[in-house]
């Protein structure tokens, strides 16, 4: 049986996804957003669709530990990117400011312009399919949780 790596679904995914990060972290640090990191800006997304989020939630759905996120979260508001309010007494709720709101529009434009140029290398009908097919494909991974 032969060693050899093959780029399974699972490997593509995974680094699809690192290089996407990577480009709009990139993008958005010649924008001005300073201070980001891998592991930060896989934050945002989950903060922009929850509006407000505790720490363990946000834990929990990114899986990181509850140190790590503590250490990413305490980052993110020194670089006056989240804020953090009291809500129930017992856990403190993550926020947007306006700096985030504005790495959010920014980074919507470039995911944006990426999808413009996937699109032209593979066709719009493509890239259509193959997102829909991830949906599917997350999808079906998730129901196996």
């Amino acid at each position: 049986m032969s060693t050899r790596f093959t780029m399974s679904l699972c490997f593509l995914s995974l680094e699809t996804g690192k290089i996407f990060n990577k480009v709009i972290m990139q993008r958005l640090q010649e924008k001005g957003f300073e201070g980001l990191s891998e592991a930060l800006i896989i934050l945002f997304p989950y903060i922009d669709q929850a509006k407000k989020i505790s720490s363990s939630e946000l834990s929990r759905q990114v899986g990181y530990s509850r140190q790590a996120m503590h250490k990413n979260i305490k980052k993110l508001e020194e670089l006056g990117y989240i804020t953090l309010t009291l809500e129930n007494q017992k856990e403190k709720m993550i926020a947007f400011t306006p700096k985030s709101e504005a790495l959010m529009q920014e980074a919507n434009g470039i995911i944006e312009a990426i999808e413009n140029d996937l699109s032209e290398l593979i066709g719009k009908e493509e890239l259509e399919a193959y997102k829909n097919n991830q949906a599917k494909i997350y999808a079906r991974l998730h129901s196996l949780l």
